[in-house]
């Protein structure tokens, strides 16, 4: 297929667009936001394609989408892009606009559907590619999978699995379209759920809640992002690596203890939980004095 229109702004599109490249599509544009035009790694994923790297200040303004209109896109792919997009945008290619959304839907409907599936305990990670309408994820699901979420993942390699598998999917989406097969599932819309795109503020640890809960928090919030949080006095402590194999410890929420030497521990609501990762954000020593108290 040629003409396809890619809308990227991190790894998750230049996996899809180096997909859809070796695959023999054509781009017809390689657009990006500002901000992040001159990242090195988009620079060079537009070299390698022959895409012609394109900021765009306002995707739904009427002189970018007619151009596209003018440009004869074909079908537009959304892999990353955090803009959303308004209905004469959506409708400017001729095949339309899909969208890869790292969450299974109607369950997890919104922003940041990869971090919320760890938080939530699930055994896997839904992925999804839709044809965006003019709801939120609402459209019908062209292709999914489901992804395992092992007791070592973590945000960072749950990233990296599904933007290893989305380009296999959009690949194979964009294969069925250009024969005209424009098939899907529908959605459930009385079954849909929405999840708000989570904020810094969002990772504060409440520690009267399950061990198991505050570590899939800590792994759901790790590097890229800046860490859950807890507070030692008025310093802010990011916790980035937890592990569940604390022996069980009962007692205040919050209050750190050793026990035969292993730790430091911080009690749950449940039993304990092992740090492993952690920093101050004011770079000060890192020492987690015994019975003190995170709040």
């Amino acid at each position: 297929m040629d003409r396809i229109h890619v809308f990227i702004n991190a790894e998750r599109g230049l996996s899809v667009l180096r997909a859809l490249a070796a695959a023999g599509h054509g781009i017809g544009g390689l657009h990006v936001p500002p901000a992040v035009a001159s990242k090195p790694a988009l620079i060079e994923g537009a070299r390698a394609t022959g895409a012609p790297l394109e900021p765009v200040d306002d995707v739904n303004a009427l002189e970018f989408v007619s151009s596209c209109r003018a440009r004869r896109a074909r079908l537009a792919v959304v892999a990353g892009f955090s803009t959303i997009f308004k209905a004469p945008l959506l409708t400017a290619p001729e095949l339309g606009t899909i969208n890869c959304h790292a969450g299974r839907v109607p369950q997890y409907r919104g922003g940041s559907p990869l971090n919320w599936q760890i938080i939530n305990g699930e055994a896997a990670a839904g992925i999804s590619v839709i044809r965006m309408d003019d709801g939120i994820d609402s459209g019908d699901v062209l292709a999914e999978d489901s992804i395992p979420i092992t007791a070592d993942d973590d945000i960072a390699t749950m990233h990296e699995k599904a933007n290893a598998r989305f380009p296999e999917l959009v690949c194979d989406v964009v294969r069925r379209l250009d024969l005209g097969d424009t098939s899907g599932r529908k959605q459930d819309h009385a079954a849909a759920v929405y999840w708000h795109q989570r904020n810094d503020p969002d990772g504060h640890i409440d520690w009267r809640l399950s061990a198991k809960k505050v570590h899939d928090q800590v792994r759901a919030l790790t590097t890229p992002y800046p860490g859950a949080f807890a507070y030692l006095g008025d310093r802010r402590l990011r916790i980035l690596k937890t592990a569940l194999d604390a022996p069980c410890v009962r007692g205040v929420p919050g209050r750190i203890v050793h026990i035969q030497g292993r730790g430091p521990l911080v009690v749950c609501g449940d039993r304990a939980l092992r740090l492993m990762s952690w920093t101050f954000e004011d770079g000060g020593p890192s020492r987690l004095p015994i019975g003190e108290r995170l709040r």
